[in-house]
């Protein structure tokens, strides 16, 4: 089921899986759009789960809160950027889905910025959430745990392209360079790159949730209010959010599991993702798997 919740800003949801099972929420990471997720991975947990996949607003077929080639300039670079939201705005846009979508209980998993949301929407649902789970993610920091590098190449990209050639040449290096060390090869990048030109990827949204990532305040309180069972996933090797932020979400998180990857860097791997699934089955009521997932 494809469907556009409407409210300020539409959000564009793709659902897979039987409507009685168990449901599971999946947010994804900055600029990212619904065909970065893995499809065996969808496929995998549809056969037991509900699956909500939702795309973040400013990206992808969700609706847009600005200029699409709004450039990064000092409004969203200064110490008191004027936004035009924040990360709480996103959550919102969850909580709006799952209202409209009739969902009384759920797990929420979030990769990167979707970790970010996904920690407010766990730390606001209570007991509606089943199981949490954040990935290569931060533990609310003020100030967004990205490395000075990774910040350089964002800022980049926020700055536009003056051709699509330009703009999916920069994408295809920077896919690599964000997984590194897990494996994506060129021709993986290129249709990665590809898609997300062809699916709606801006500037202007890239920036503006960018501008979120970064001046969206303290936000430590809502993982100490996460109560349902946690995993937090995280990468030794990441380069666009440093590992150890993944550390304090896990000290933060009451009762929480850590799982660390070496070898591992910023992106959906899918050792991370075997694991992931494994433990969703094994902690969330109601899900029967068959097999164990080895992605």
């Amino acid at each position: 089921m494809r469907r556009t919740i409407p409210g300020p800003c539409p959000i564009y949801v793709e659902v897979r899986g039987r409507d009685t099972a168990p449901c599971i929420v999946l947010l994804l990471g900055l600029g990212m759009q619904l065909g970065e997720w893995p499809k065996d991975f969808l496929d995998e947990l549809a056969r037991d789960f509900r699956v909500i996949c939702i795309e973040n607003r400013d990206m992808g077929r969700s609706g847009r809160c600005g200029s699409d080639e709004e450039p990064l300039d000092e409004r969203y670079d200064g110490n008191a950027p004027r936004l035009p939201y924040t990360l709480f705005d996103m959550r919102d846009d969850v909580m709006r889905v799952l209202q409209e979508l009739d969902v009384c209980r759920f797990a929420v998993v979030g990769f990167s910025m979707g970790g970010m949301i996904a920690q407010l929407v766990a730390g606001q649902a209570g007991g509606r959430l089943t199981a949490f789970v954040q990935i290569c993610s931060s533990a609310g920091e003020a100030d967004a745990p990205i490395p000075p590098p990774a910040l350089k190449r964002f800022k980049r990209i926020s700055r536009g392209f003056e051709t699509e050639a330009e703009m999916l040449e920069w994408f295809e290096e920077d896919l690599i360079w964000c997984a590194a060390p897990s494996k994506m090869t060129r021709a993986e990048a290129v249709e990665v790159a590809e898609a997300m030109q062809i699916s709606g990827f801006t500037t202007g949204g890239y920036t503006r949730q960018l501008a979120a990532i970064r001046f969206s305040g303290d936000r430590t309180d809502y993982l100490r209010r996460i109560a349902a069972p946690s995993l937090v996933i995280g990468a030794d090797q990441d380069r666009c959010l440093a590992s150890e932020s993944s550390r304090r979400a896990h000290a933060l998180i009451p009762g929480s599991k850590l799982r660390m990857f070496d070898g591992v860097g910023h992106s959906l791997d899918e050792k991370m993702l075997g694991h992931l699934t494994n433990w969703l089955f094994a902690t969330i009521p109601g899900a029967l798997p068959t097999t164990q997932a080895t992605y």
